[in-house]
């Protein structure tokens, strides 16, 4: 790992840049998130029944309305908005509106923190190579990922938490690895997947060798405070402690009255070739990755197994089940934002371990950067889902109409759009040439 001054230095400038854009819209699932917020600190209740018509995410359970979402992300904004409501620095919101102000700070903590997090996480491992700042920031910020950061959703901290935990796994602290995954599920249910996959790792290694053993009961002993406190909260707001909000949901009843309904085929080609929802045009950099893997890998260079490759596959086909797999208005597909950012990490191992690779990475992030600034730019992750070449049918003729968002925060300071999403891009490229010709590491990255 790089020197703590370097990593703190390293992750203030990503967040600056990730925490340029902060998202106010008044978008059903981020006001379900921030009403649960704002009842809680403001009304001193769970129940959201005073902003029930602001948003359709919504769960009614015994004459109550609660935010059906997975509730940790809302849950770790309570201190942060209840500091800032007590000294007056964010009003309350009312039955008309959530504040705005609330929905910026549930951004900035769930969604931009996070985001900055993930790249530096990245960028720690791979500090060796000269190529490490230019990689990650382009596979990042070249991704749909960019594009939620400094939205109040769940699914960026359900990532962040993950990959934490795979680092941990793979340094051998199982215990640390078992916590941080747990807090990845209750961020994001289906991240489940991917806790039942490295909970099946730890029991084969187990069952081969006896040392293995004490690593599966770290791990599950380090999930089981978070469990426990899980299954509480679900169990006080929807009756069981594996029950759900998704079953209570008045405004959407999944065909046969469940979330999953079937494996739809039109899903696996939409969320992954797909100019549509697909993670591999809206995170070009994977597509190396992809070729890296399967045609050039060496005998050294792990294959995904069950830590990354079976979890991702087994996630795709469980969003590919259920009733709304295209994630509603989105911007790529985003019930894939745990398995983009694995495959990220793994992939930018390998991208940096092969020399004919760093060209073609080049290209590709950039490519992915300009689409995701064009998006972000525009109409952040307000695609219709409708709208089946979300380039050309909706970010281009916003960008012709010069519809720039104003959701930045030196518009919230008095610049126009123009001023600063011209600001944004100047200051990006400097930033990323600065910090890849001050970076000096001592020696190349070895192979993974």
């Amino acid at each position: 790992m790089p020197p703590r001054k370097q990593v703190i230095t390293f992750f203030l400038i990503t967040l600056f840049f990730s925490a340029w854009h902060l998202d106010q819209g008044q978008n059903a699932n981020t006001v379900s998130r921030a009403a649960m917020v704002a009842a809680i600190v403001e009304q001193g209740t769970l129940r959201i029944d005073a902003f029930a018509t602001l948003t359709d995410d919504r769960a009614l359970v015994e004459g109550h309305y609660y935010s059906e979402k997975a509730a940790l992300p809302a849950l770790l904004v309570v201190p942060f908005h209840w500091a800032a409501h007590t000294l007056g620095l964010i009003d309350a919101s009312s039955s008309d509106h959530i504040n705005v102000d609330l929905l910026r700070l549930g951004g900035l903590l769930a969604g931009s923190i996070p985001f900055a997090l993930i790249i530096t996480l990245c960028w720690g491992r791979l500090y060796r190579s000269r190529a490490a700042v230019p990689l990650c920031w382009l596979l990042f910020f070249g991704s749909f990922l960019f594009v939620y950061s400094g939205a109040f959703f769940g699914h960026l901290m359900g990532a962040m938490f993950a990959l934490a935990a795979l680092m941990e796994l793979e340094e051998g602290s199982a215990s640390h690895a078992g916590f941080l995954i747990a807090c990845a599920v209750w961020c994001d249910h289906p991240i489940a997947i991917i806790a039942m996959c490295w909970t099946a790792f730890l029991a084969i290694r187990a069952f081969k060798a006896t040392e293995g053993r004490g690593a599966l009961r770290g791990f599950l002993t380090g999930a089981a405070p978070v469990a426990l406190a899980f299954c509480t909260y679900q169990f006080i707001v929807f009756g069981g402690p594996l029950a759900f909000g998704y079953d209570h949901v008045d405004q959407y009843r999944p065909a046969g009255g469940s979330i999953i309904e079937g494996l739809h085929p039109e899903a696996l080609i939409g969320l992954t070739l797909s100019p549509y929802r697909g993670l591999l045009p809206h995170m070009p950099l994977l597509a190396l990755g992809a070729v890296l893997w399967w045609w050039c890998a060496r005998p050294k260079w792990p294959r995904p197994g069950l830590l990354v490759g079976v979890p991702a596959i087994l996630t795709l086909l469980f969003v590919c089940s259920v009733g709304m797999w295209w994630g509603g208005w989105a911007f790529g597909p985003r019930h894939l934002t745990t398995v983009a950012v694995l495959l990220a990490y793994r992939s930018a191992q390998l991208i940096l371990a092969t020399a004919w690779a760093r060209v073609p990475a080049l290209v590709l992030g950039s490519l992915g950067v300009t689409y995701a600034f064009l998006a972000k730019s525009t109409v952040w992750y307000s695609l219709p889902s409708d709208k089946r070449q979300p380039l050309g049918e909706v970010i281009i003729p916003a960008l012709d109409q010069w519809g720039l968002t104003r959701y930045q925060w030196p518009v919230v300071l008095g610049a126009t759009a123009t001023l600063a999403t011209a600001l944004f891009v100047i200051t990006f490229a400097i930033a990323l040439f600065v910090l890849s010709r001050t970076h000096r590491p001592h020696a190349s990255v070895p192979l993974p």
